[in-house]
């Protein structure tokens, strides 16, 4: 009888612990749909390979509003003062751009099931893939930093909604974790669009790009 009882309680006490998340069980339906929405995680493991842990220092990259050219916004897409829930953005005040190159620490990870017309077609929200968003604080800003004003303006706290859309936008960097292939890839069109624009120099881009091949050639 007690053996029963453990086997029924069983996924119960797997899901409601933090667990370890990666990209390929967020999107496989018959894993994901055994996770409640906001279940807290210790770790993400990104599509691009990079892993995501509490504590970790992330870098503010520029408001992107088109992934395949050179063009910014006044504010980012994927990233919101305060702290949010969900995908409704109704309410949402998105970043101004100015706070590109902010160091954020990540205090907390947790995975919501999509419910954006992306997918629809799935029967219930249960059964659609998850997406993970980040709690993080600018440090040097907010409670705690030791700065009047900004401690009286409470501008420290930020979400940052879906990791795995604003990195592939480059709003957000890692820089304390290797790039991926697929980072690095993305870095190097990136820059070669900043040099055939004439915003980066010819030094400077074949200096990235040859620290960049070792990781694009690996296999």
């Amino acid at each position: 009888m007690r053996l029963i009882i453990f086997f029924l309680l069983f996924p119960f006490f797997i899901f409601s612990q933090e667990i370890n998340l990666t990209y390929d069980q967020a999107n496989n339906i018959e894993f994901s749909s055994e996770i409640k929405n906001y279940t807290k995680l210790k770790s993400y493991t990104t599509k691009f390979g990079t892993v995501i842990n509490i504590g970790d220092t992330l870098t503010l990259g520029k408001a992107k509003k088109n992934k395949d050219k050179y063009i910014f916004d006044d504010t980012y897409s994927f990233i919101v003062n305060g702290k949010r829930r969900g995908n409704k953005q109704d309410d949402y005040e998105f970043l101004p751009h100015h706070f590109s190159g902010d160091k954020v620490v990540v205090l907390s990870l947790f995975a919501t099931h999509a419910t954006s017309d992306e997918y629809k077609l799935w029967n219930s929200r249960k059964s659609q893939p998850l997406y993970v968003s980040l709690y993080v604080k600018n440090p040097s800003k907010g409670a705690g930093s030791g700065k009047f004003l900004s401690t009286i303006a409470n501008s420290s706290l930020r979400t940052i909604i879906d990791i795995d859309k604003a990195l592939e936008y480059n709003e957000i960097f890692n820089e304390n974790s290797p790039l991926s292939r697929s980072e690095a890839i993305s870095k190097l069109k990136e820059h070669k669009d900043l040099y055939d624009l004439g915003l980066l120099s010819e030094k400077d881009y074949n200096l990235l790009k040859k620290k960049l091949t070792p990781i694009i050639m690996k296999k």
